[in-house]
């Protein structure tokens, strides 16, 4: 909205955005893995108090400043702040008992949601209500609030405990990092799929002679469902592995999405009921994802681990919308629906099946805590 505010077209908007999530994809797990050894508070402060500033430049300098620099002040935005998502996750879980992880991240999920819901919305009122500049200022007023009230968080000032013997950035470690992999291509596989249903829906309406202002009540269905699947998933332990829990509601995800593409050919409810429970399984998916990425890796890898998940979910998201706009075409959105979720089935089975192989050979977390859930 910024560069069609003010610039009058949307390519400048895109190439930012572009140049933000590639940014964050490199960033995230070389940042996250600095938190893991570091008092989180300078490292959170500083990130933030850099996003503020890229942001307020991008808003000042939007009419004045080339293309290439706007670019690298979105980049900077996004990158500087990055490796906080996965760092602020395990801050939460760090300063909780293991039994009430799975309550706290749920919360996040529904917190995180709630954002994605409101967002758009809130930014184009502004945008378009008042002036293209003002989200980005807001925002980057948020990020120096933010920094000031990060003193009040417990134990962010804390030196992260190491294990004897141990630096984090031992071959061991990267080992240990990297036996997640199932964890971040199926991360990577759920986002893929998110980015499809957002790109996908408004064409698939279009297709099948359905109105296409219909396109944004169905995503706003998706995303509340979204909130009230992560509040039912945070009130009760589930059966079976996170692992498994995981995998159980991706594939419930694909197949409802799927059958949202072919329900489309019949008329708009077969198009978003479907969707909407899909939102609420991929909320519990997401949850699922992040409680055991912290059940399979060590405490001091946590940070680093996180924010290779998020990178992972950048990627995918980012790699869908690529594909979505390279090759759609009129009259193609259900058949290229339905291909993404062959990827997406293909690539979760095949992260579960490796996942299995090396769950049992990875080293667990936890020191003086025992996971409520693997005691179950």
């Amino acid at each position: 909205m910024l560069s069609k505010t003010q610039l009058g077209d949307y390519r400048t908007g895109a190439w930012m955005a572009a140049g933000c999530v590639a940014t964050e994809c490199v960033a995230a797990p070389l940042l996250g893995a600095r938190l893991d050894g570091r008092p989180m508070l300078r490292e959170a402060r500083l990130a933030l108090i850099v996003t503020a500033a890229a942001l307020v430049s991008m808003a000042a300098g939007v009419s004045r400043l080339p293309t290439a620099v706007l670019v690298a002040l979105a980049g900077l935005a996004g990158g500087a702040i990055a490796g906080l998502i996965g760092g602020m996750r395990t801050l939460l879980t760090r300063v909780l008992s293991e039994g009430d992880v799975r309550v706290a991240l749920s919360w996040e999920s529904v917190i995180t949601d709630v954002v994605f819901a409101v967002s758009p919305a809130l930014v184009t009122g502004l945008a378009l209500g008042v002036d293209g500049r003002v989200p980005l200022v807001l925002a980057g007023a948020g990020a120096v609030v933010s920094a000031l009230l990060l003193p009040g968080l417990p134990g962010i000032a804390d030196t992260p405990e190491s294990p004897q013997g141990q630096t984090h950035r031992t071959a061991g470690s990267a080992r240990a990092l990297l036996s997640a992999w199932p964890i971040y291509l199926t991360s990577a596989s759920a986002m893929y799929l998110s980015a499809t249903i957002e790109v996908a829906v408004a064409p698939l309406l279009e297709q099948h002679g359905l109105d296409i202002g219909w396109a944004g009540v169905v995503l706003s269905a998706f995303s509340i469902a979204a909130v009230a699947g992560g509040l039912l998933y945070g009130l009760r332990a589930w059966p079976g592995s996170y692992r498994a829990q995981s995998l159980v509601l991706l594939t419930a995800v694909v197949a409802l999405v799927a059958l949202a593409a072919v329900g489309s050919t019949v008329g708009l409810l077969a198009l978003a009921a479907p969707l909407t429970l899909a939102g609420a399984a991929q909320a519990g998916l997401i949850t699922a994802r992040n409680l055991s990425l912290h059940e399979l890796l060590p405490e001091h890898h946590h940070s680093a681990g996180n924010s290779l998940l998020y990178a992972g979910s950048c990627l995918g998201y980012g790699s869908s919308a690529a594909v979505i706009a390279l090759f759609l075409s009129e009259g193609e959105a259900t058949a290229l629906v339905l291909i993404s979720c062959l990827v997406t089935l293909g690539s979760a089975w095949l992260g579960a099946a490796a996942e299995r192989v090396t769950a049992s050979s990875a080293p667990r977390p936890r020191t003086g805590r025992t996971s409520s859930h693997t005691a179950r």
